[in-house]
């Protein structure tokens, strides 16, 4: 009898690490990018901006005199999220905490980056997308978690972007080399987007209206800035690139939404987006898990990304 008990119990724990090592396969490492606009969990930075941080980097430069910054709140968001597509340039920084959980294990993931636009050394407008995976998880949850670099480097002239992975990398650090890249090639843009779904330097992921999402937070009470939060209430007003942004590996399917809440930090003075935080909440199955067959998985990713120097001829480097 004791026997039969300890090899049950041995075959559990065997079924849950093999499930693991599934879904970490399924969702971590893999070529495909895990989050977009990749923040923590908790938004720890003050959302009461002070003027010294409001100046720097030109945050708070005047608009052109022609320019009537928008007062409706849907309006000035999409003022911001244009800039941040189409304008001169900025710079940014970003971190990603992802939880999965399935069949009772959940693990964490950490995702760390750079998202900036601007021109090249030959004054050709590029972007430049760094993002660096890491988790300190052990034991079976470190089978649900990554620790690898993945760049895109985008040239908006020539329709090209640059594709990098490696392993040789230092996540406190954010450094990489590419000496040792696991992929490095150049591809067509279009066809980079193809595989990848979303690049974050072509702009944020997610179009915001009227008739796709409510307002609300909309808080006006800093000096220095306007604090809007929406919650997306059409899913189907997402983009087919994003809805297809988890399941490009094809191993997950059935992706179903229950909550994306988005806050904007806008500068009252020009309309500039000066950071973004996204939470997404949504369950999908995992495919052909070995024994099991398919799994429900449940996931949480919380997005925090800061921009400066925004609307401005920022200088890149040529290649990732």
């Amino acid at each position: 009898m004791s026997f039969k008990k300890l090899r049950y119990n041995l075959l559990v724990i065997g079924l849950i690490a093999l499930i693991c090592c599934y879904i970490g396969m399924t969702f971590l490492f893999t070529d495909a990018p895990m989050d977009i606009n990749q923040g923590n969990i908790q938004d720890n930075t003050d959302d009461n901006v002070g003027d010294e941080e409001l100046n720097e980097d030109g945050n708070n430069d005047e608009p052109p005199a022609d320019v009537v910054i928008p007062t409706n709140a849907i309006e000035l968001i999409q003022y911001g999220l244009d800039i941040i597509a189409n304008g001169n340039g900025y710079t940014s920084k970003f971190n990603t905490t992802i939880v999965n959980e399935a069949v009772g294990v959940s693990a964490v993931q950490y995702v760390d980056g750079k998202v900036s636009r601007g021109v090249n050394s030959q004054g050709e407008k590029v972007s430049v997308e760094e993002n660096y995976y890491h988790s300190s998880e052990s034991g079976v949850a470190a089978g649900m978690v990554a620790n690898f670099f993945k760049g895109f480097y985008i040239n908006e002239e020539t329709g090209l972007t640059q594709v990098a992975t490696t392993s040789d990398y230092d996540a406190d650090a954010q450094t990489y080399n590419l000496a040792n890249a696991d992929i490095n090639k150049t591809v067509a843009t279009a066809d980079a987007l193809n595989e990848y779904k979303i690049l974050q330097g072509q702009g944020f992921p997610i179009d915001i209206t009227k008739t796709n999402c409510i307002i609300t937070q909309d808080d006006t009470s800093n000096k220095n800035v306007r604090i809007i939060t929406v919650k997306i209430t059409n899913f189907s007003s997402l983009s087919q690139y994003f809805l297809d942004f988890f399941t490009s590996t094809g191993q997950m399917e059935n992706i179903n939404y229950s909550s994306i809440v988005i806050k904007f930090t806008i500068n009252k003075n020009n309309g500039y987006i000066t950071k973004v935080q996204r939470t997404e909440n949504f369950s999908a199955t995992a495919v052909n898990v070995p024994v099991l067959g398919s799994v429900t998985v449940n996931v949480e990713a919380t997005t925090i990304q800061s921009f400066k120097n925004m609307n401005q001829e920022v200088m890149l480097a040529d290649s990732l």
